[in-house]
C-alpha cells in the first residue's frame, strides 16, 4: 500500500520532484528490521535536503539482492518491494528512485544494463545517498558500470574463497556453518533431534532385518500415517507446523534421509565422502551400507511370468519432479520428446508447487555427460558395490600400511639403517602384495552394474554401444536426478535446473 509521507503543492518549491525510497538488507539476524529502518531514516533526511517529496517507501528485509533458481521459478523469497518500485517507474508515478547505496537494488552487470533503458524511457533518475551513481547522466552511467563490474569480480572471488573454505571444513570433518537443519538433527547439525533420529534408526533396522516385505514404500506409508497422526519425529523438516500435504513423504525423500552420509558420521563435499565427521552418528556406517544395498540392489516386484520392461526414455520414472513425483516421458507442445511430472498427468498435483514439463534432449545429454565424467575420475573404483566375500575396507587399510612401510624403508636406507639390497627386497615384496590386493579388489567389484562402464577405455563409445536399459541402470546406480522447470521464456539450457544427488 502506498503511503504519502509528504504532500507539498507545486507552487511552494516550483516543480514537484516525486521520490520513492527503497531500502534492503540481506540478513536481519535480530529480525527487528533495524537495518532497513536505519537506511530509511537517513534517506528521508537526505531527500528533504535535496527538496524532493517522498511519496512512497518500499523495503525488502532479510532478502538477498540476487535471485536463486527457486525464486526465478516463482517460489521462495521474492523482492516484492523492488518489484513495486519498478511498477511505479513504468507508470511514471515517480521522478527519482532513491537508495542508500546502489548495491541495495542490483548486483549483476546484466541487471544494470536492463535497468538503464527502463529508467531512461520513463524519465526517472536512479540515485544513491552519496550521489556517486546517478543514471540520469552519462557520467553516472559510466560510474555505475564500473562499480558493478568491480563488485561482480569481488563477488566471484568471494565465492571461490568460500568453496575452498567449505572443502577444507569438510575434509576436517567440521559441520558446515550456516547449513540447513538436516532431518534427525537440531539446528546447527551437531546434536540429534531425538525423535527424528529414532525414526531413522527404526526405519534402517526394519529395512535391513524385516525381510522382503519391508520395502521403502512400506516405510513411506508408515511415516505418512504417523505424520498425519501428529507423532513426534515424523513431520517433514520443511513443514514443522500447520496442515500437511496429502503425501508429506515420498520414497525419494525418505531414501535421501536414510542414505545421508552424515547419519553415519561421514563428512561429504559435493557428493563425495572426504572425512569422518566430528559429530555423533545416528546409525553405524555398516548399518547404512546395508540399507543402501537393500534400496539400491533389492528385489523389485515384477508380475509373475513377465519381464521388467526397460523405459522408452532415458529418465522416465527415474528422474523426479521437484514435488517428489517421478517424471514420465511426454511429448512437448511441438511434438518433441519431453518429460512431465506424473502427478500432473494423474491429476494429483499440488497447484501451489511448480511442476516440470520440458524437452528431453538437453536433459538427457547433460545427464549422460555427468555419468561419464564421474566414472572417468581417478576414484571411480570406489563407486562399485563389492562382493560380501571380500573385506575391501581391510584391503584398502593394508594398501595404506604397505605404502607407509615402503616410505619408512626409504627413510631407513637414507639413514644407513638398511642396505641397498635389503631395501630392494622389501620394496619388491611390498609392490607384489599391492598388485595382489589390486587384483582382489578388481575381482570383488566385477559383478557391479557399473563395472562394464568402468572397465571401458572409451566411455563415450561404451555409452553409445549399450542399450537404453543399460544406460538407465547406470544412472539409477549412481544418482537421483531431479528436473526443475526451465523457467518462463528460457531460451538456453541451464544445467542448474537438473539437480544431481549422488547415491554412491
Amino acid at each position: 500500500m502506498t503511503t504519502i509521507l509528504a504532500t507539498v503543492p507545486d507552487s511552494t518549491y516550483g516543480k514537484l520532484i516525486r521520490c520513492v525510497i527503497y531500502d534492503r538488507i540481506s540478513d536481519d539476524k535480530a529480525d527487528d528490521q533495524h537495518g532497513v529502518l536505519n537506511q530509511r531514516i537517513d534517506l528521508r533526511r537526505r531527500a528533504a535536503a535535496r527538496g524532493w517529496t517522498v511519496v512512497d517507501e518500499q523495503s525488502d528485509n532479510d532478502i538477498g539482492v540476487t535471485r536463486s533458481i527457486a525464486n526465478a521459478l516463482g517460489t521462495g523469497k521474492q523482492r516484492d518491494g523492488w518489484a513495486a518500485v519498478l511498477r511505479m517507474v513504468d507508470a511514471h508515478e515517480v521522478d527519482v528512485v532513491f537508495v542508500w547505496r546502489w548495491d541495495r537494488a542490483l548486483r549483476e552487470p546484466i541487471d544494470l544494463e536492463r535497468l538503464i533503458p527502463r529508467f531512461v524511457a520513463a524519465g526517472v533518475r536512479f540515485a544513491e545517498a552519496d550521489g556517486i551513481i546517478d543514471l540520469g547522466t552519462d557520467s553516472g552511467r559510466l560510474a555505475a558500470r564500473i562499480l558493478v563490474a568491480v563488485a561482480k569480480a569481488e563477488q566471484e572471488r568471494k565465492i571461490e574463497r568460500q568453496k575452498l573454505a567449505n572443502r577444507g571444513g569438510a575434509e576436517r570433518g567440521e559441520v558446515r556453518k550456516g547449513g540447513r537443519r538436516r532431518f534427525g538433527w537440531k539446528p546447527g547439525n551437531r546434536e540429534h533431534e531425538q525423535a527424528e533420529a529414532d525414526a531413522i534408526r527404526s526405519a534402517s533396522r526394519r529395512l535391513v532385518g524385516g525381510g522382503p516385505k519391508v520395502t521403502l514404500s512400506v516405510i513411506t506409508a508408515e511415516w505418512t500415517t504417523r505424520a498425519h497422526a501428529h507423532e513426534d519425529g515424523y513431520r517433514p523438516r520443511d513443514a514443522p507446523f500447520g496442515p500437511l500435504a496429502k503425501r508429506p513423504w515420498t520414497d525419494a525423500s525418505i531414501k535421501g534421509i536414510l542414505l545421508n552420509p552424515a547419519n553415519a558420521g561421514l563428512s561429504v563435499y559435493r557428493g563425495e565422502i572426504v572425512a569422518d565427521g566430528k559429530w555423533e552418528m545416528i546409525v553405524s556406517p555398516e548399518m547404512q551400507k546395508a540399507v543402501r544395498a537393500k534400496l539400491d540392489n533389492g528385489p523389485r516386484s515384477v508380475p509373475e511370468g513377465k519381464e521388467r520392461r526397460a523405459g522408452r526414455t532415458l529418465l522416465g520414472s527415474l528422474a523426479l519432479c521437484q514435488c517428489g513425483s517421478p517424471v514420465q516421458g511426454a511429448p512437448t507442445t511441438r511434438g518433441k520428446p519431453g518429460y512431465r511430472c506424473s502427478a500432473v498427468v494423474l491429476g494429483e498435483a499440488d497447484p501451489a508447487v511448480p511442476h516440470v514439463k520440458r524437452a528431453a534432449a538437453e536433459c538427457d545429454a547433460f545427464v549422460r555427460a555427468v555419468v561419464i565424467e564421474r566414472m572417468s575420475r581417478d576414484d571411480a573404483a570406489s563407486l562399485l558395490t563389492v562382493s560380501d566375500e571380500v573385506d575391501v575396507a581391510s584391503l584398502h587399510e593394508e594398501i595404506e600400511a604397505i605404502k607407509l612401510n615402503l616410505e619408512e624403508m626409504a627413510a631407513d636406507r637414507v639413514a644407513g639403517l638398511l642396505t641397498r639390497s635389503e631395501q630392494l627386497a622389501g620394496s619388491q615384496r611390498g609392490k607384489k602384495r599391492l598388485a595382489e590386493i589390486s587384483a582382489m579388489i578388481e575381482a570383488a567389484t566385477r559383478h557391479d552394474v557399473l563395472s562394464d562402464l568402468y572397465a571401458s577405455s572409451d566411455m563415450d563409445a561404451a555409452w553409445d554401444a549399450n542399450d537404453l536399459g543399460a544406460r538407465r541402470a547406470w544412472i539409477d546406480a549412481l544418482m537421483t536426478v531431479t528436473l526443475l522447470p526451465p523457467g518462463r521464456g528460457a531460451k538456453s539450457f541451464n544445467s542448474e535446473t537438473v539437480a544431481i544427488d549422488w547415491k554412491r
